[in-house]
């Protein structure tokens, strides 16, 4: 008996996917509702049409619960540690100590909307680096549609590598590749984000100052897309990890060594530009915080990541204590195999990210409970808006992977492969990127889209014998593209700088360049890398 691949199979394989895309594209549903359902569809066809048994299902509920609960470990205290600092005040403080360095425009931009939004990502995700540096762009004079616009281009370089590699270790864990497979993976899709990165800022500073502004800013963007690009480049192949953040660490003081010097200390803005609203805003003087106090979370994160996973003896010790769990082989009624796992993904809670996250936080609160700048009391209301806004994400990230468990356990994700490669042949590369961004758009997360369809690049890959790091870093180069218009962000930023103009004209300045450097990055795969 052998699992039937013909179009009535593929089409039935295809209903969970269709029905998230038709949920929440066309019924307005977010995923956090949409998601349960569509793993219910994936368990009942799973079990009822693929023949897979319920207790197989059962041992893929708990690799579903397992894996989303080391993303989760990672996005309550990133989300918890944002809050913090919105409660003591801390954003305020180094909106003021930005806005202090220098008198130049269009480095006021490239900083509070390309640089700090960048390390924000490298360390929060979920729409935070949005949520923070859109209202900030707002508060130098820069109109709500291009704060939004400027933030949502810039920020997504890091949906990736950043929140400290979440989104591509999601990817990893379902793609199953080798390890020099996931090297040469890291190394194409770092390599292609860089060049789109590039793009964004470049385009960014059109819409200020057309050429005037390009001439003007491109020696430092240049040098500092070289840090972070380069320094992603550089680090994702061997420590993806901390690829997004050590270089937007690395930028951010660059960028403020920048402002120090003579010719950025002075004033300069491009004439009559349309993105700007307001000029010589009066600046907010009544925080108490300082600029560095304001940074202490991101100091001290950055510390203790870069002494516990740079330094190779204490690497070695912390991560010796590992947790895993064991699942046995599981085969259904046609025969189709899913193998044992003496050790499936196995953590190490002393080098993990959620653990840096949860010290950086903890010495935080006691520091500015000390110097009065928040109270224990005031963690209730953290609390609860960090509970909020992760209730969600938590309801749609365990849906959507344990969908794609039992999806991939039972067979489906086989036969959706089979189908399209067979469909499309090796031009399915081509396409490959826009999947990743559809993922991306509607689940407004990189790491989701690397969940729904991560098992789905490598089964493709594997069935049109080319290497599936190819079509896996077209997947999350996808889900990056996808980010910069996906809705959750798209919300984050409308949200907080009060924008009422209509999403249309946010999208109509967004989506062109994704689509473009989508249709880019896939030709090239297929016609050099394939």
């Amino acid at each position: 008996m052998s699992l039937p691949l013909n179009v009535q199979y593929l089409l039935i394989a295809a209903v969970p996917v269709i029905f998230l895309l038709v949920a929440v594209m066309r019924f307005g549903w977010g995923v956090a509702k949409a998601a349960p359902l569509g793993m219910g569809i994936a368990f009942l066809l799973a079990v009822t049409v693929f023949r897979a048994s319920p207790l197989a299902m059962l041992y893929e509920m708990g690799k579903g619960a397992w894996n989303a609960s080391t993303i989760l470990l990672v996005i309550w205290p990133a989300v918890f540690s944002y809050e913090l600092s919105c409660e003591s005040k801390g954003f305020r403080a180094i909106a003021n100590g930005i806005q202090s360095l220098t008198r130049h425009e269009l480095l006021q931009i490239l900083i509070l909307g390309w640089v700090f939004p960048s390390f924000l990502q490298g360390i929060t995700g979920f729409g935070v680096a949005v949520a923070v540096g859109a209202p900030l762009l707002l508060s130098i004079g820069v109109s709500p549609l291009y704060s939004i616009v400027i933030v949502l281009l810039c920020h997504c370089w890091g949906a990736t590598f950043g929140t400290l590699a979440l989104a591509w270790d999601a990817l990893i864990a379902q793609a199953q590749m080798t390890a020099s497979q996931n090297a040469y993976a890291a190394l194409l899709a770092a390599g292609m984000i860089w060049i789109f990165n590039l793009i964004c800022v470049v385009y960014c500073c059109w819409l200020y100052g057309k050429g005037e502004a390009i001439k003007e800013g491109l020696p430092i963007i240049l040098l500092l897309s070289l840090v972070m690009g380069g320094g992603e480049l550089l680090l994702a192949p061997i420590n993806a990890t901390v690829a997004c953040f050590l270089p937007s660490t690395a930028a951010l003081a660059v960028i403020i060594l920048i402002s120090r010097t003579k010719r950025y200390r002075s004033e300069w803005s491009a004439k009559n530009s349309p993105i700007m609203c307001i000029r010589n805003i009066v600046e907010d003087s009544t925080a108490d915080m300082g600029f560095h106090q304001a940074f202490l979370p991101y100091y001290a994160l950055t510390a203790i990541t870069v002494v516990c996973l740079l330094v190779p003896p204490v690497k070695a010790v912390l991560g010796q204590w590992k947790i895993c769990f064991s699942f046995p082989e599981t085969i259904t009624g046609f025969g189709f195999l899913t193998s044992a796992e003496a050790s499936f993904s196995p953590m190490a809670p002393l080098t993990y990210a959620g653990t840096f996250l949860l010290l950086s936080v903890g010495l935080s609160f006691l520091y500015y409970r000390k110097k009065r700048f928040i109270a224990t009391s005031d963690l209730v209301p953290v609390w609860k808006r960090t509970a909020q806004k992760c209730m969600p994400s938590t309801i749609a990230i365990l849906s959507l992977i344990t969908m794609s468990k039992f999806m991939s356990s039972s067979g489906m994700i086989y036969v959706l492969s089979r189908g399209i490669v067979s469909i499309l042949g090796k031009f399915y590369v081509i396409v490959s990127p826009f999947l990743g961004m559809l993922g991306a758009f509607i689940s407004s997360s990189n790491m989701s889209s690397n969940i729904l369809f991560g098992s789905f690049q490598s089964t493709a890959a594997e069935l049109l014998d080319i290497n599936p790091a190819v079509t896996v870093a077209l997947q999350t180069v996808g889900g990056v593209l996808g980010d910069a218009f996906a809705p959750g962000c798209l919300i984050m930023g409308i949200s907080t700088t009060g924008f009422s103009g209509g999403d249309e004209k946010i999208l109509k300045r967004i989506i062109p360049i994704c689509v473009i450097c989508a249709v880019i990055f896939g030709a090239f795969s297929y016609l050099v890398l394939v």
